[in-house]
């Protein structure tokens, strides 16, 4: 319990020093919007409630993929290889720059805020 309670520590610490990065507060956003807009298009083009909708957004754009969500229409499936390909990018951004300042330690020589 000790060790997730520091785990949670640590990762919460890294988000903040990732806020103070630009690229990683404008790819955030996006993908945010990404993700709305994924969910919007299947709840309302695929029937999917909304809880289904955000939970394939989510597992299409990790790539995850368990199968148990798929779209089903021709355009839900257009959509989607559309939507993979725009959301990728962006969530590997984000989890790229996250990865970074978490294991990124402060270097003052290079003008690096540090915590």
């Amino acid at each position: 319990m000790v060790s997730f309670a520091l785990t949670i520590f640590r990762f919460l610490r890294a988000l903040r020093r990732a806020w103070r990065d630009a690229l990683f507060r404008s790819s955030f956003y996006l993908l945010l919007l990404i993700l709305f807009s994924g969910t919007m298009f299947y709840a309302t083009v695929e029937g999917l409630p909304w809880v289904d909708a955000i939970y394939l957004s989510v597992v299409t754009l990790t790539t995850l993929g368990y199968g148990d969500l798929h779209p089903v229409t021709d355009a839900g499936k257009l959509f989607t290889i559309v939507y993979l390909f725009t959301g990728m990018g962006v969530v590997i951004t984000v989890v790229t720059r996250l990865a970074r300042a978490m294991f990124h330690e402060p270097d003052t020589r290079h003008g690096d805020p540090q915590d």
